[in-house]
């Protein structure tokens, strides 16, 4: 057998000792390719932070198609480990490529003044806690009201009440949140 073959029989072993999901094996397997897809990606890349990133990537993918059992010829594992390597650092050059990167403080972001968003939510969050407090009766005629936009007169005969009746319980919770609403805004 020659150093050709005992270097193929050597990878298989590593392949079978992955895949029945020994340690040793797998710590072996990145001692063995880490540092030159590391090579590779920095030279191609020229991008020390970027190729650390790929070299994991590779890594992991390959390991992950080990464990899969998706190497169809496990004696030819570097070529597969340096394909791995090459298709993601395409991936990351042709990504880079197609994204302009520029300063964040050089463009402006529209949008919702964060604060603005904060004190909206917490409003939000105040008026379904005031008005789980009302009575199912008033919240059905607060619905009816704001937002199906019928009169009073319509909601007092869906609800089964009287006109006045529903006049009154709408005057008296539009108090109560124009009560606390309006000590908030003085806050």
């Amino acid at each position: 057998m020659g150093d050709a073959d005992a270097v193929a029989q050597e990878t298989q072993n590593l392949v079978e000792r992955i895949r029945r999901g020994e340690s040793s094996a797998q710590e072996e397997f990145v001692s063995r390719y880490r540092r030159t897809i590391l090579a590779i990606a920095t030279a191609k890349t020229g991008d020390p932070e970027a190729a650390q990133d790929i070299c994991q990537d590779v890594l992991i993918a390959v390991l992950s198609k080990i464990e899969c059992n998706q190497i169809r010829e496990p004696d030819k594992l570097s070529a597969f480990v340096r394909g791995t390597a090459r298709n993601l650092i395409n991936k990351f050059r042709c990504t880079r490529a197609s994204r302009r990167e520029t300063d964040i403080d050089l463009i402006e972001i529209p949008g919702v003044n964060l604060l603005d968003e904060v004190e909206a939510k917490e409003r939000k969050r105040l008026v379904v806690s005031v008005l789980r407090g009302f009575s199912v009766l008033d919240q059905q005629i607060l619905l009816l009201s704001w937002v199906d936009g019928q009169t009073l007169e319509d909601i007092a005969r869906k609800l089964g009440i009287s006109h006045s009746t529903a006049r009154k319980r709408k005057s008296r919770m539009i108090s109560k949140l124009k009560n606390i609403f309006g000590q908030l805004s003085q806050e």
